[in-house]
């Protein structure tokens, strides 16, 4: 194969991967005309797709989004986003005729630009139909946008980013700059890492709120044997456990030979709180394959019913978020306690992918 012809090939693949994309779109418009999501037990179809096609929740909603997008051609997703975003913020004056031009141009365009040549394009057409711009809303004054999102890594260290509004942007400025300043002459830290340590400052001196009537705590775990033996491998540090010790409640939780909470519950509807720390000791998040809501926002989900005979036991126990606690109770979903750990098995419409 020549230079030319590989280049060819390529072009011709990427119309195949753009026709199948759009064939995806309109599966996932009609699926959401129809109101399937509800009908098989799901609260939304962002989260059929999830568990149908094994995507992200931000990858289902992309697809939700496009799906919306009314073009008559094949395009790839980074410039539906383009197109999708240029009629969320057209104002609701711009009528229907006008919303279908804008659409078309862009489309149009489209087959000779890629996503990033389309912003500016995108904005002309926004500032024509629209060269007032809208004013900020009672409820956009009321309640400004702030996000703030973080996971925890394997190692304990924590990653986060968000965005704030103008004015609390403004205050976390002002409040970080004096505590960010360098020590001396001789600080070597540089910028990213003087703001790190001032925002460690401000939640060290914060005053600690409470979480579920229980002041927050940190569980530290180690199997029976290295209990008895004194051999074994952590995570944390000795120095660490210790520093975080200083000042805290020790629970101990002794863990079986895999690795689960010996069962330290009594037969009650109700989960004490020293079996549902033992719950968060196993499961650590909302125990739903793929899912990592923390323990605070969890339910305890009884796998066989309370009333049907079930025990208040960690052999009948899981830890699940609302939702997939919902969809436990009204869907194909099951849940069972294999070797000591929630084991989840998932409807027929749910392939399998070996």
């Amino acid at each position: 194969m020549g230079d030319a012809e590989l280049l060819g090939e390529l072009q011709d693949a990427e119309v195949v991967l753009r026709q199948a994309y759009a064939k995806v779109l309109g599966l996932v418009a009609e699926a959401d005309a129809r109101g399937v999501a509800e009908r098989v037990g799901y609260p939304s179809l962002s989260e059929l797709l999830r568990g149908v096609l094994c995507v992200s929740k931000k990858e289902a909603r992309q697809r939700i989004a496009h799906a919306g997008v009314p073009v008559g051609v094949a395009l790839e997703p980074e410039q539906l986003s383009v197109i999708n975003r240029v009629l969320r913020e057209l104002p609701p004056h711009v009528d229907q005729t006008e919303r279908g031009h804008a659409v078309e141009v862009l489309a149009a365009a489209a087959q000779q630009l890629d996503a990033s040549s389309l912003v500016p394009l995108g904005r002309e057409i926004v500032n024509r139909l629209d060269p007032d711009g809208a004013l900020p809303g009672e409820d956009e004054l009321a309640h400004p946008r702030r996000e703030f999102r973080y996971d925890t890594r394997r190692d304990g260290s924590v990653r986060f980013q968000g965005c704030l509004d103008a004015e609390t942007g403004a205050l976390l400025g002002a409040v970080l700059s004096p505590l960010a300043k360098p020590h001396d002459a001789h600080d070597t830290r540089t910028l990213p890492e003087r703001q790190g340590d001032a925002f460690a400052e401000l939640l060290e001196t914060s005053t600690t709120p409470t979480e579920g009537g229980e002041r927050p705590h940190i569980a530290v775990t180690i199997p029976l044997t290295t209990l008895q033996n004194g051999l074994g491998t952590a995570e944390l540090a000795p120095s660490a456990i210790r520093r975080l010790a200083c000042d805290a409640k020790v629970i101990p939780v002794v863990l079986g030979s895999n690795s689960e909470p010996l069962d330290i519950g009594r037969i009650s509807y109700t989960v004490p709180p020293h079996l549902r720390r033992a719950l968060i000791v196993r499961d650590k998040h909302c125990a739903f394959p793929g899912c990592r809501r923390r323990p605070s926002t969890c339910h305890a989900h009884h796998i066989t019913h309370w009333a049907n005979g079930g025990d208040t036991a960690l052999t009948n126990l899981v830890l699940l978020c609302g939702m997939h606690h919902r969809l436990i109770h009204h869907s194909g979903w099951t849940v069972r306690i294999t070797n000591g750990q929630p084991e989840f098995t998932p409807p027929s419409f749910v392939k399998r992918r070996d």
